[in-house]
C-alpha cells in the first residue's frame, strides 16, 4: 500500500472519530464541539475517553406560573420572583395516648422543626399543631397516612405565607 493511501486511511479514522466523539458528546449532554476536536485529536483514544467518561446531570426544572423562569418541581416559592406555590400543612389536631405512637409523633415533629426532642413534645401539648408545613399537594396524602397509622388524628388546611410557623 502506498504511503498516500496509508495517511488517507488515517486522517478518515480520525476524522470518523471526531464526528462519533462529537455524538456521543450530544447523548452524554456534554460540549459537542469541544468533543469533536478532542476526537480529532485523539483519534480512537477519544471513544475510548468517551467509554469512561459519564453523562452529565441534567436536573428537572418547571416554569415558574408567574415570572416563567425555571425551578425546581419541589420548590415552594421561586426564588427569582418570590411567587410563592399553593400548599398544605397538615395539622395534628389530637395526638395519641401510647407512648411508642407519641414516639413516633414528636419525631416527626423533631425532625419537621429541627428542633430537639423535648422541644416537639413541648409543642405537642398545645394542639393543633403543624405536623409538617408547606407540603405541595402530591405529598399530602402520604403524609396524612404516616401520622394517621402513628394514632394521630388529623387535618390538611391551607398555608399561609403570614401564619406564624413555630
Amino acid at each position: 500500500m502506498r504511503p498516500i493511501a496509508v495517511l488517507l486511511v488515517i486522517v478518515v479514522l480520525w476524522v470518523i472519530c471526531g464526528v462519533i466523539s462529537g455524538a456521543l458528546a450530544g447523548r452524554k449532554g456534554r460540549g459537542v464541539r469541544r468533543w469533536t476536536i478532542l476526537g480529532l485529536i485523539l483519534g480512537p483514544l477519544g471513544l475510548v475517553a468517551h467509554a469512561f467518561y459519564p453523562a452529565r446531570y441534567v436536573g428537572t426544572s418547571v416554569a415558574c406560573p408567574q415570572c416563567g423562569k425555571p425551578i425546581s418541581p419541589r420548590s415552594v416559592a421561586c426564588y427569582h420572583c418570590q411567587y410563592r406555590f399553593p400548599s398544605m400543612d397538615v395539622m395534628i389536631t389530637k395526638a395519641p395516648e401510647d407512648p411508642e405512637a407519641r414516639r413516633v409523633i414528636l419525631n416527626e415533629l423533631a425532625r419537621e422543626y429541627g428542633i430537639q426532642f423535648a422541644d416537639a413534645g413541648k409543642m405537642l401539648t398545645e394542639l393543633p399543631v403543624a405536623g409538617y408545613r408547606h407540603v405541595m399537594p402530591d405529598q399530602v396524602d402520604e403524609l396524612v397516612r404516616r401520622l394517621e397509622t402513628a394514632g394521630a388524628s388529623v387535618r390538611v388546611v391551607p398555608s399561609t405565607a403570614n401564619a406564624k410557623r413555630g
